[in-house]
């Protein structure tokens, strides 16, 4: 589902064209800014009680059980270790709602070790689980790969299907396209999206490894924050219409401009950015560069690569858990490695049996609960 918000600067009336998803957040973001002379509260919330009424506020706005609980539990889950693709998006339920005439995903054609699901304008949170669960399965004694197109949404933090395959003792690559925000160099026209990849695997001795990175030098949701505080962009994350590096939102298309976010790392973002845009658009069936436009497309992709370590080698997890130790202890001060700050602050909130939501957001979804 796509949908339009409005935004109201000093000198004017800028448009916007966001998923569902990003436009709740884009919406309490705006919010926020307007109340930022107040400080926000903060409630505690168990994990339980977090889960029970996010899934009863999808339900409220539509979805069956299986659908909301799904989709209640990633949110929880990102929320709970610092994610910001949390329970912000229930900040506008209604854009949460099913997507007019969407249906579940379903496995399109399928092999041994292969399947493409399509989304049927799902989003992509319940789509990449499915996918996930699926290549997790059919791996076993070998490696499998499961596409998804057709899906309405992006599918948020994409470190909870990586952890979530690397608990099934998979190793992992997950990749996800999204439309054309990100150029691939100075001065071009946006071709990417954020195309996010995660890798994760099963590490003894302590939670999986989970590496979750964007090919772009700012996520989406980093350029809604700076765009709600009114805050400049990170330093050399964006260019202007001519090319040039900017630290403004309004320079950015996002904002209203004809420039774009900037690539990570050079041409060697580009290359990772190429690589997710092609397993996601060309080999799983998303909205693809040349033939769609893909802010208009609604044909989110993504794909899957799972590869179960016990058919290619004996005691993988031992072995990568001796890598990651020898790393994180390179150094006197030690290595901070991904997944390390959010692993810590999961870690601090289970210990503490609560998770903290914003006073605002957590009402409305009490409120909306209630309605189910």
């Amino acid at each position: 589902m796509f949908v339009r918000i409005y935004c109201r600067c000093s000198s004017c009336c800028l448009y916007r064209q966001f998923n569902a998803t990003a436009a709740a957040a884009a919406a309490y973001y705006l919010y926020k800014n307007k109340k930022e002379d107040e400080p926000e509260e903060v409630v505690r919330v168990s994990h339980a009680e977090a889960l029970e009424k996010t899934t009863a506020a999808l339900k409220a706005v539509g979805w069956d059980d299986e659908g909301a609980r799904v989709q209640a539990s990633i949110m929880v889950s990102s929320e709970a270790c610092g994610n910001n693709q949390g329970l912000v998006k229930m900040f506008k339920p209604e854009l949460m709602a099913p997507a007019p005439g969407a249906g579940k995903p379903v496995v399109e054609r399928e092999t041994a070790s292969s399947a493409v699901i399509k989304g049927n304008q799902s989003p992509g949170m319940l789509a990449l689980t499915k996918a996930v669960d699926l290549a997790c399965a059919k791996a076993k004694g070998g490696v499998a790969s499961v596409g998804v197109y057709d899906t309405s949404t992006s599918s948020g933090q994409l470190a909870f299907y990586g952890a979530r395959a690397a608990e099934k003792g998979r190793i992992v690559i997950i990749t996800a396209n999204s439309p054309e925000f990100v150029a691939a160099k100075a001065g071009a026209k946006a071709s990417f999206g954020t195309n996010p990849l995660c890798f994760a695997c099963p590490v003894e001795g302590r939670s999986p490894f989970v590496f979750d990175m964007s090919t772009a030098a700012i996520a989406l949701f980093g350029v809604l924050t700076c765009k709600a505080k009114g805050q400049p962009l990170p330093p050399q994350s964006a260019y202007d219409a001519n090319g040039n590096w900017t630290r403004k939102v309004e320079d950015i298309h996002i904002g209203g401009g004809g420039g774009a976010i900037a690539n990570f790392g050079g041409h060697k973002g580009t290359g990772l950015a190429l690589m997710v845009e092609l397993l996601c658009a060309a080999l799983a069936g998303g909205a693809v560069l040349g033939q769609d436009v893909k802010k208009t497309a609604k044909n989110w992709g993504h794909h899957v690569i799972a590869i179960d370590p016990d058919a290619m080698a004996d005691g993988f997890a031992g072995r990568a858990a001796s890598i990651i130790k020898t790393v994180a202890a390179s150094h006197a001060d030690g290595v901070r490695l991904p997944g390390d700050s959010s692993n810590a602050i999961a870690a601090k909130n289970k210990s503490a049996g609560a998770i903290p939501v914003p006073k605002r957001i957590w009402d409305v979804i009490t409120a909306t609960a209630a309605k189910a």
